[in-house]
């Protein structure tokens, strides 16, 4: 009831100031009427004057007004992440915990020796016509072909030091193989890093008639 009197109150003033302010006007436009020419000449016009009403506005009631904290917290500005963007999903960063590695002491390497370069004894060029034995005669009546295998140990000078049989179709074709293999058989002696030295080799020798 008390709101409802003051804006009642309210506006019946404004209706008594707006009523007072048009008769001020028609009281002036009469005088202007009534006043003669020749003195109207002399009157000096000063600007209209602009009249307003205060108007009270009354306070809203204590019911509607928001509460303090509310606008502290609208008022504030909403803190913003420059490191998000717009269309970014911020996803936690997940630690996965691993195994512990034991730690290992790092040992002085050794540097490794190279093998050593070995190349094998080979036939002296030389020797080559002296190396087939001559053809057993007893064989050779007999009409017997065949061949000797033999093992044979090459000195450092590249002459035969020993010859020791693997096989043979006939003893008589072993036997002739180590007399020529002993008397004329000539090797370049194997090498070691380039240092000449022993050696072992397997021969095979053929025997066979002519037509």
């Amino acid at each position: 009831m008390s709101n409802g009197g003051f804006l009642e109150n309210g506006k019946n003033t404004n209706k008594a100031g707006l009523t007072i302010v048009i008769a001020g006007h028609a009281a002036v436009l009469a005088a202007l009427v009534l006043i003669p020419p020749e003195a109207m000449q002399k009157i000096v016009y000063l600007p209209p004057m602009i009249v307003d009403t205060i108007k009270d506005t009354p306070p809203p009631p204590p019911d509607q007004l928001p509460p303090p904290q509310r606008q502290r917290d609208e008022a504030r500005p909403t803190p913003v992440d420059p490191i998000v963007r717009t269309g970014e999903t911020v996803r936690p960063i997940e630690v996965i915990p691993g195994p512990i590695q034991p730690t290992v002491p790092i040992l002085p390497q050794t540097p490794v020796t190279p093998e050593p370069q070995i190349l094998p004894a080979a036939m002296d060029p030389s020797a080559m016509a002296r190396f087939q034995p001559d053809y057993p005669s007893d064989l050779v009546r007999a009409e017997i072909e065949g061949s000797a295998t033999v093992r044979v140990l090459i000195g450092a000078d590249g002459r035969v030091k020993t010859v020791e049989m693997v096989s043979a179709t006939n003893p008589g074709f072993f036997d002739a193989t180590r007399r020529q293999a002993l008397r004329y058989w000539k090797f370049r002696p194997a090498t070691k890093d380039g240092v000449a030295m022993e050696s072992w080799r397997t021969m095979t020798v053929r025997f066979a008639l002519n037509d």
